[in-house]
């Protein structure tokens, strides 16, 4: 029956909130938003959920000063120092002056912003090896991405006689090619994400449940 019962409700609710696109009376899009609603508050609640999870699996090991301890101590440290504040702020948190906004203003975004600098050095070490010219994909790669980089510094579009054409040829990349590949990458997504919901709520698909069975 444990494993019966939620298999029972996931066909119900989803079947349910599909209905919303196929059904266009109103009362059935009242009811369907009441279950998002629902779901918003199952959502949060599994936040909370989240948080006990994280500290009873990382509080012992920092106790015990297991391996690489330091960094889980930060890490609920830094949970505790964003809670404590928030909690105090209440719906004041985000106005000026609040510890809580002082704290992501000039914390966390600062933080944020360094780690996406970081990430430039990973990105460009994947360019230097994708873009070899291997083969005749990869040499278009290579000669798109030259272009489109140049194209966008102002020594590109600087150019004598051909700096005016490469940034119509930049933009022409951008629009017609790229948007293509982009489209075809976001359709097989929501097909994916559509086979996946299906498997979901005829039970084919059982993992959120712990099982695979």
């Amino acid at each position: 029956m444990r494993s019966t019962l939620p298999l029972i409700l996931t066909f119900v609710v989803g079947l349910f909130m599909v209905g919303e696109f196929f059904i266009p009376h109103w009362r059935y899009h009242m009811w369907t938003q009441v279950f998002l609603e629902w779901g918003f508050i199952l959502a949060a609640a599994a936040y909370v959920l989240g948080l006990v999870n994280l500290v009873q699996v990382n509080l012992p090991k920092v106790l015990n000063k297991e391996q690489d301890w330091p960094y889980k101590l930060i890490m609920l440290a830094a949970i505790a120092t964003m809670m404590i504040p928030g909690f105090i702020g209440g719906e004041t948190r985000l106005q000026d002056g609040q510890m809580y906004k002082w704290l992501f203003d000039f914390v966390f975004v600062p933080l944020d912003a360094t780690m996406f600098a970081l990430l430039a050095f990973y990105i460009a070490s994947a360019a230097f090896r994708a873009f070899r010219a291997r083969n005749l994909e990869a040499t278009v790669l290579l000669a798109a991405a030259i272009l489109v980089m140049l194209a966008r510094v102002p020594i590109g579009e600087n150019l004598p006689v051909i700096g005016t054409k490469l940034v119509q040829f930049m933009n022409w990349i951008m629009d017609v090619p790229n948007t293509a590949a982009r489209r075809a990458i976001f359709i097989g997504s929501a097909l994916g994400a559509v086979a996946t919901g299906l498997r979901i709520i005829l039970g084919i698909e059982r993992s959120h449940l712990g099982t695979d069975g």
